[in-house]
C-alpha cells in the first residue's frame, strides 16, 4: 500500500511540474504571438485525454505526421486529439506552444479546425480540436494520395485554404507565415468544407520588415527554393507552398509522383506537371478518379477551370518567367473567379 501511494504521489507530482512548465511557457508564446490579446482556452486533465484515447492507442489514430491525431470522446462530444511524436519534440519542442497560440487565433475562421482548448499536464502539450466529420484529406492508408473528390470540391479546398491563409498574413499586428501548408493539414467537415490545421512552423514577420530569417523547415519538397538558398521567410514561402498544394488536388497525390521510365520510381510533382503540360497531355495531369471512365475527358467547362487552376499554381511557383509571383490575397481573389467560370 505504502509502494502504491508513493507511485501517486510521484505521479501528481509530475504533474504538477509539467503543468506549470507548459503553463509559463504557453503563457509567454501566446502573449508574444498575440501581442498580449487573446482569449481564455480551456485546459483538459490527463486522466480525459488518456481515456478518450485509450491512452494513445493507435488504433484510434486518423492521421500521422510529426504528430498522430486521434479520435476520441470527452464529455459525449467528439474531438479530434493532437499528440506530437518523440521525433517532432527534439526538432521543434517550442513550437508546440506556437502551435496553440496560433490555432487559438485562428479558431474563429471558418476554414480553420477549431482549437478546443489543450492539456498540459503530459511532458509536452496535447491538443483538443473539433472533429471533422469527413476527415482527413489524406488519411492513414491513403498513402500519397488524396480521397476521390469531385473537381468543384477540390476547387473549393483550395480557394478555402488560401482564405486562410491570407487571413494569417492580414488579420494580425503581424504577417504571420506557416511554412507548413501541405494536404496532410487539411481536415474537411460534414460539408466538405475545408479545416486548415497546424501551425507549430509557424513565424511572424517583425512590424515593418517584408521578412525574417530563420532555420529552413517544413515539408522538403514543398519548401519555396529562395527561403531554403536564403532563410529569408516572406510571404511568397505560403504561396509557394498552395502552389505545390494545388498542383497536388489536381493530380491527386502529394508532392511526387510515380513514373515507371525512370531508374527511381518517383519525379518531383513540378518537373512531372511541366513535362505533360509540354508534350500537350494535360489529361495526364488530372486525377483519374474525375475523368469519364469512357473517354477519359472532362467536361469543357471544367477543362477551363482546371487549366487556369495549373497556370495559377505555376504562377505561384515562380515557373512562369516575368511574371511575378502573386499575393496571397490575389491568389484567393483568382480562385474565387476561377470557380465562377462556366
Amino acid at each position: 500500500m505504502l509502494c502504491l501511494s508513493s507511485r501517486k504521489k510521484e505521479k501528481k507530482k509530475k504533474k504538477e511540474i509539467n503543468l506549470q512548465k507548459n503553463e509559463s511557457l504557453f503563457l509567454e508564446e501566446l502573449i508574444a504571438s498575440s501581442g498580449g490579446k487573446y482569449n481564455p482556452i480551456r485546459t483538459f486533465s490527463s486522466r480525459q485525454i488518456l481515456q478518450a484515447t485509450d491512452n494513445f492507442n493507435m488504433s484510434n489514430a486518423i492521421c500521422e505526421d510529426r504528430f498522430v491525431w486521434y479520435k476520441g470522446t470527452i464529455e459525449n462530444i467528439t474531438v479530434l486529439i493532437k499528440n506530437y511524436n518523440e521525433e517532432s519534440l527534439t526538432m521543434i519542442p517550442d513550437n508546440i506552444y506556437r502551435d496553440i497560440a496560433v490555432s487559438s487565433m485562428m479558431s474563429s475562421h471558418k476554414n480553420v479546425l477549431k482549437l478546443l482548448g489543450c492539456c498540459l499536464e503530459f511532458p509536452t502539450p496535447v491538443l483538443v480540436c473539433e472533429y471533422p466529420e469527413n476527415g482527413a484529406l489524406t488519411d492513414m492508408h491513403a498513402g500519397e494520395g488524396i480521397k476521390p473528390l469531385a473537381w468543384n470540391v477540390r476547387l473549393k479546398i483550395a480557394r478555402e485554404i488560401a482564405d486562410a491563409v491570407t487571413y494569417l498574413h492580414t488579420q494580425f499586428p503581424r504577417i504571420i507565415i506557416n511554412r507548413d501548408l501541405k494536404l496532410k493539414n487539411i481536415f474537411l467537415d460534414e460539408n466538405w468544407t475545408a479545416k486548415l490545421t497546424s501551425f507549430s512552423l509557424s513565424i511572424p514577420i517583425p512590424e515593418g520588415e517584408s521578412c525574417v530569417i530563420d532555420i529552413i523547415c517544413g515539408t522538403t519538397p514543398h519548401v519555396e527554393p529562395e527561403y531554403t538558398a536564403t532563410g529569408f521567410v516572406t510571404e511568397n514561402v505560403n504561396v509557394y507552398s498552395l502552389g505545390s498544394m494545388t498542383l497536388s488536388l489536381l493530380i491527386g497525390k502529394s508532392w511526387f509522383i510515380y513514373h515507371p521510365y525512370e531508374d527511381y520510381s518517383y519525379k518531383r510533382l513540378t518537373d512531372y506537371v511541366e513535362e505533360c503540360l509540354g508534350q500537350g497531355m494535360f489529361t495526364k495531369l488530372i486525377d483519374p478518379s474525375m475523368l469519364n471512365s469512357v473517354d477519359d475527358n472532362v467536361p469543357d467547362h471544367s477543362r477551363v477551370q482546371m487549366e487556369a487552376f495549373v497556370e495559377l499554381a505555376l504562377r505561384c511557383l515562380g515557373l512562369r518567367p516575368g511574371e511575378d509571383k502573386p499575393r496571397m490575397i490575389d491568389v484567393a481573389k483568382e480562385l474565387k473567379h476561377i470557380e465562377k467560370q462556366t
